[in-house]
């Protein structure tokens, strides 16, 4: 750490590792991801496309998880959880995007199939359009064991779209009190926090939490507050 004049992460669960690690404190400096939200935001015309895409019911909600097939990202734990909702003969339909996302994955094939889900899930493969996918989905899940910063959480928000998190890395701190929050490697908890959140799609206070989620992004994880402060970083350098 005699090296570097400031060193920058971009999480404070980061910041706490390399305190841990031996890092000097006084050099950490914490710079959140910012994300453009020229490019994230509401479309309603986008998320018409996607179910339209996916041919899916006007009336059924739409959850999904965008993640690439990892063990840390943890899909196992989603579709446990998704076979306890379906036992309970809830209607949903959620969609499974990222690189390995595909049929080509023959052991999340398997899976759904034993799991009895194959009329509820579908892979749709890595994707470039994001904001699309984040637009059409009524919910988005993050479900892994471990994480950093992880920028599908504040690009679903930006869209309006709530989300369900476990409770690693930034996930509940980018969260706040706009989204739920549950155990990692939890398919119990994580299951009812999903039951929880589609019974509320389309009540009273749901258009509140998707305007309230897009702010948070908004005042805390905009692009040009991230700049502002590699700036202000660099400006102490020189």
């Amino acid at each position: 750490y005699v090296i570097p004049k400031f060193i920058i992460v971009i999480s404070k669960s980061a910041q706490k590792n390399c305190q841990n690690l031996g890092y000097h404190k006084k050099k950490l400096i914490l710079i959140f991801s910012g994300f453009d939200l020229s490019t994230f935001k509401t479309n309603r015309y986008q998320k018409l496309l996607l179910r339209k895409r996916i041919k899916i019911k006007k009336e059924t909600p739409l959850i999904g998880i965008v993640a690439r097939y990892h063990p840390t990202k943890d899909h196992q734990n989603l579709l446990n959880a998704l076979s306890i909702i379906r036992s309970n003969y809830i209607n949903f339909y959620c969609v499974f995007v990222g690189y390995g996302m595909d049929k080509k994955n023959k052991i999340l094939i398997n899976e759904i199939k034993r799991l009895q889900l194959s009329t509820n899930v579908k892979l749709l493969g890595a994707n470039k359009n994001i904001p699309q996918i984040m637009n059409g989905l009524d919910i988005n899940i993050l479900c892994s064991k471990s994480e950093g910063f992880p920028s599908v959480i504040a690009e679903a928000m930006a869209c309006g779209t709530p989300c369900i998190v476990t409770d690693v890395g930034d996930s509940a701190l980018i969260v706040g009190k706009t989204g739920w929050v549950v155990p990692p490697m939890d398919s119990n908890k994580l299951a009812s926090s999903i039951e929880k959140a589609l019974s509320k799609i389309g009540k009273d206070n749901w258009k509140n939490r998707c305007d309230q989620a897009k702010l948070r992004v908004k005042k805390n994880f905009e692009i040009n507050k991230m700049i502002k402060s590699y700036n202000v970083i660099w400006s102490k350098i020189l």
